[in-house]
Formats: structure tokens, C-alpha cells, sequence
């Protein structure tokens, strides 16, 4: 599998985060190069080639027709007009502004049976009469629409003995802002909360409030992951360790000032469910080091969560614009968690999620070694759910193209904005009904959509009025199967998979690993090769497929393994 880039091309920019999500999805055996260095040898041998947005000259574009009638796969998102009537596709010159992606087929349908947003620019286009083209999704401009103004968003076209799936929109690009949110907010809020500028504001008028349970990013992904295992079946790397698990529960815990006592009730619960979860530590935290070193024998994590001098004794200081403020914050509260307690911060979530630019504060974080964070909470006037579009960990990207090294983990909601009886962005929910959305969430999670769920209580709220809400969220999640895990492991166990590779020797795969790994699964979807101990392999059922998982043990940094 071959991805091209094209650096001197500016609507090829997202080729890169195309790369993330291709990981992001279990797929570790693909080469990368350049669009200009294509040619017929190159192509010899490549099961399958995928293009970024990208717009081709005339010899490319017949290099590329001439290698999918002799048998070649061909992959691409918003192809030029020019390339896609080639293959049987005739433009209507009718691009579309955002519009919702709705599933035509059963590959889409079975990812996820609801329309959802696209946010960026759709082609129109045409099937001619006669072409062996199959719609497997359709751009539609409203949710409710009923198909009588629906184009063509990915089609599967057969040329010659090969295929082409085309998407009508840059996929990367969409699943960037529906991660992301819209740029143009950066550092104003549109909420008409407190003044604050949190994430949440980069997504007000976006966002579909009625999207909020449902993951779109990750629709978007795995519809992409789908296509590739249409056109060139291959084994890919499972979300998490085992095929058994179907997401899990990430825990964290901002400290606000809470007692010793507040902390000793929120271990205690998480102890009673064999639980660990990151701790974030505000400057002049009522907590030691050596309370740390003692609850992190039990598994749990400490990191830094910041604040400015003004929100300790005052509540949240709002003296002067925020976004002269949180870079210095940031880097001061960094650098005195680690000389104060000598530990490393990994994870971090800002005080009132302070947020600076839409990609700056990562930004920031990136530079001072800081490698996930969980910042992206949902806010009014969104409630719980995928504000962020995703439960799972990817880099960010900027507008240009540009990977940040620094996961955004998006969290799906924390205690106060959901029961709180009094603050501004509270929903003011009774437990009970906050309960049942959290039920509904994690059927979704562990039954559909299979992503992680990210949750954050405070000990303070926990001792005084959440307790029902967390451990009634804690025992549905176990009880359906999800293991609760702080922010800090997650960050692990998405390093170590992110460091696989796979490579193709002879009639299987070498796995390399360079960190390592207690335990990982590949799926091997219909018309992908077993490897020769297959009779270990475990049927699964995932997006309405049949796959063989087969769990591989015990791996050193550094490991090379013939897996098939």
C-alpha cells in the first residue's frame, strides 16, 4: 500500500494527517512518497495506491487509469475533474459547502447507519449511464433529506480488471475540523458562558447538537479503513490489546484545591474497582509528593493541571485577555510541577480548560514535551458526547498541514457540567438522567462505534455531591466490559501501537515493534491471507464483518515477528 504526498501542492496538505488516520485505523504496512517521483515501476507491485487531494497532470493521471484497468486499486479523496472522468464519473459543477454524508450501501450502513456532518466542501458529481460504479455513500445537504437532492459522496468504480474508490470530499480535511473545530473562533467565545475561551467554543455553529452520540470523526475513519479492506484486504491493528475489548473507560481527576480527604474518597472508589486514573495538580495543591509516590503504587498517575496565579484565591482571573496569558501559563506551571515533585507531565488538562488559538496551545505543549491532552471537554451548549467527534487519540494538524506532536484526546464530559445545581454551563441534570445518557453512550461505544470513552471527576465534587454519578458511570462501564484505565496508560498503549509496523515478506507479514508491547491484536479481514497458525485465530464481528483476530504476546522493544 502506497500513500503519495505532494509538498508543493497546497490542497495536497492534509496528506500527512491522512497518514495519522491510516494509523489511527491499524494500518501499519504502508509506504510514502512523493506524487512528482510516480511512475509505471513504482506502481509495479503495489496493491493498492491512495492519493490525497491533490490535482494530477495529464501523465499522472493516465499512469494511474492505465494501472487500475490492468488490475491496480486506486484510492482517492476529492479527485480533480478532469481525473475522475477517466473512470465514469462526469462533475455537474455543483461543489457543495459542508452537507451531511449519508450511508448508500452496506459498507456504510454497517459503520454507522446515520447520516452524519462533512464540514468541508463536497464535489458534485455524476454516475454516466452503463459505468460499473457503485455508490456506497451519498452528500446529502441536509440530515433529513430524502435522497431527491443526494450526489454521489464515495463511489466504487470497476475499470479493467481493477478499482477505484473515490470519495467526493477531502476526508482528512473533514475529520480535521470535526476534531478540531472551526479556526476562524480561535480565542472568542461564542457560548455566552463566563468569558472563559475553552475548546468548546471552536465548535459552536458546527456542530449539530443532535450529533453529540455519535463519534462523526471516527465514522469518517472507519469508513475510510472500510474502503481500503474492499479494495486490498490486509490484516490491521485492533484498537485496543485484546479482541475481546470493545473500548475502554479513560479516568482523570482535576484537583482544584480539593482536601486530602476528597482525594481519600475518590481512590477509595476507584480502589473498590481495581480503577487507576490520572491526577492533574493545581500550583499550591493541598497534596504532597510523598501522598504521590504512595497512591502510585496502586497504578494511579500525577501530572500538572494549570492555572493562573489570579484563579488560586480568586476564582477565575479574568484581569486581563486570555490569550496574552495561557502560553506563559502554561510553560510556568510545566516547569514548577516538574522541579516541585520531580515527575514528568505526559497528559495535562488546563484549569477551566483554558485554551489559546485553535492549535496553539498544542502548539505550546508540543514544545514543552508534553504528549496528550484531554483539554477538548464538552461545554454548553454541548452535552455529553463526541464534541470532538472522536473518543480516540490522534495528533493534531494545523491548517497548514503541519503535525503537532501531541495527541488530543478528546473527553466526553465531566461531572460539573452535567449535575451541577448552579454553574453557568451546568445542564443541571438530575443523576438519574445524566446516568441514562451515560448508559446510552457506552452501549454505543462498546456495540457500534467501539472508541474510548474519557471522563474526569474532581475529588472535591466527587466527596460532596458527584459520588452517585461517577460510581454509577464506573459499574456500567465494567459491567460492560470496559476497563478503566487513567489518561497516562492510554497515552502507553497508543505509543506502543503507534510504533508497530508491518511489512510484507513472501506470503505474510514481519512485525516491528520499537516499544514494548505485553500484548496486540491484528484483524484479518475476508479475502485477507491467514497466517499459518490461523487455527488460533478468533472469529469477530466488527462494522458488520467478519474478522479473524489473532493476539500476539509478549513483545520486547525492538522485536521483529513473521506473523504470517
Amino acid at each position: 500500500m502506497l500513500l503519495f504526498h505532494a509538498k508543493e501542492n497546497h490542497h495536497a496538505r492534509y496528506s500527512a494527517y491522512l497518514a495519522e488516520i491510516l494509523r489511527l485505523e491499524g494500518f501499519a504496512d504502508f509506504d510514502e512518497t512523493e506524487l512528482d517521483r510516480l511512475d509505471a515501476e513504482m506502481l509495479t507491485g503495489c496493491d493498492l495506491a491512495i492519493l490525497p487531494r491533490v490535482a494530477l497532470t495529464a501523465g499522472q493521471a493516465e499512469l494511474l487509469h492505465a494501472y487500475v484497468a490492468r488490475g491496480g486499486k486506486l484510492l482517492a479523496l476529492l479527485p480533480d475533474s478532469h481525473f475522475i472522468q477517466r473512470f465514469g464519473l462526469t462533475p455537474t459543477w455543483r461543489a457543495a459547502d459542508a452537507g451531511w454524508l449519508h450511508p448508500a450501501g452496506d459498507l456504510a450502513a454497517a459503520v454507522c447507519p446515520h447520516p452524519v456532518q462533512i464540514v468541508v466542501p463536497a464535489a458534485g458529481w455524476a454516475v454516466a449511464d452503463g459505468a460499473d460504479a457503485q455508490v456506497l455513500a451519498q452528500h446529502r445537504p441536509s440530515k433529513e433529506s430524502d435522497g431527491a437532492d443526494a450526489a454521489p459522496a464515495v463511489v466504487t468504480r470497476r475499470v479493467g480488471a481493477g478499482e477505484a474508490i473515490f470519495f467526493a470530499y477531502d476526508l482528512a480535511h473533514a475529520v480535521a475540523r470535526l476534531r478540531q473545530g472551526n479556526p476562524d473562533h480561535a480565542d472568542l467565545c461564542y457560548a455566552g458562558l463566563d468569558g472563559i475561551v475553552r475548546p468548546s467554543e471552536l465548535f459552536v455553529g458546527q456542530l449539530d447538537v443532535g450529533q453529540m452520540l455519535i463519534p462523526q470523526a471516527d465514522v469518517h475513519t472507519a469508513l475510510l479503513a472500510r474502503a481500503v479492506e474492499r479494495l486490498a484486504p490486509r490484516p490491521r491493528l485492533w484498537y485496543y490489546p485484546q479482541p475481546s475489548q470493545r473500548s475502554a473507560l479513560i479516568m482523570t481527576s482535576d484537583d482544584d484545591w480539593s482536601t486530602v480527604a476528597q482525594f481519600e474518597a475518590l481512590l477509595a472508589g476507584l480502589a473498590a474497582r481495581r480503577a487507576t486514573c490520572t491526577f492533574y495538580i493545581v500550583p499550591e495543591t493541598k497534596i504532597s509528593g510523598d501522598l504521590m509516590r504512595r497512591w502510585e503504587e496502586a497504578g494511579h498517575t500525577f501530572s500538572v493541571h494549570p492555572a493562573l496565579a489570579g484563579d488560586i484565591h480568586r476564582g477565575l482571573a479574568k484581569e486581563q485577555p486570555q490569550s496574552t496569558q495561557v502560553a506563559a501559563m502554561l510553560r510556568e506551571n510545566v516547569r514548577r510541577h516538574q522541579a516541585e515533585f520531580g515527575r514528568p507531565v505526559r497528559t495535562i488538562r488546563q484549569h477551566a480548560v483554558r485554551w489559546l488559538g485553535d492549535v496553539e496551545a498544542a502548539r505550546v505543549l508540543a514544545e514543552l514535551g508534553v504528549q496528550m491532552e484531554t483539554n477538548f471537554v464538552s461545554v454548553h451548549p454541548f452535552p455529553l458526547g463526541y464534541m470532538a467527534g472522536s473518543g480516540r487519540a490522534l495528533r493534531f494538524v494545523a491548517a497548514d498541514g503541519a503535525l503537532i506532536d501531541c495527541y488530543q484526546q478528546p473527553t466526553m464530559w465531566t461531572e460539573e457540567v452535567l449535575i451541577h445545581p448552579r454553574f453557568v454551563f451546568s445542564f443541571k441534570w438530575s443523576v438519574e438522567r445524566a446516568l441514562q445518557e451515560v448508559e446510552a453512550m457506552l452501549a454505543q461505544a462498546t456495540g457500534q462505534f467501539y472508541t474510548p470513552i474519557t471522563v474526569n471527576s474532581h475529588p472535591v465534587s466527587f466527596a460532596t455531591y458527584s459520588s452517585p454519578l461517577i460510581e454509577g458511570t464506573w459499574d456500567r462501564a465494567l459491567a460492560a466490559g470496559m476497563p478503566i484505565w487513567s489518561a497516562d496508560r492510554w497515552l502507553d498503549w497508543t505509543e506502543a501501537r503507534n510504533s508497530i509496523r508491518l511489512q510484507a515478506v513472501g506470503q505474510g507479514y514481519a512485525l516491528h515493534t520499537a516499544q514494548a508491547v505485553a500484548q496486540v491484536t491484528l484483524l484479518y479481514p475476508p479475502g485477507a491471507r491467514l497466517p499459518a497458525d490461523a487455527a488460533t485465530a478468533q472469529p469477530v464481528r466488527l462494522w458488520g464483518e467478519e474478522y479473524h483476530a489473532v493476539t500476539i504476546h509478549d513483545l520486547a522493544a525492538g522485536t521483529v515477528r513473521q506473523v504470517g
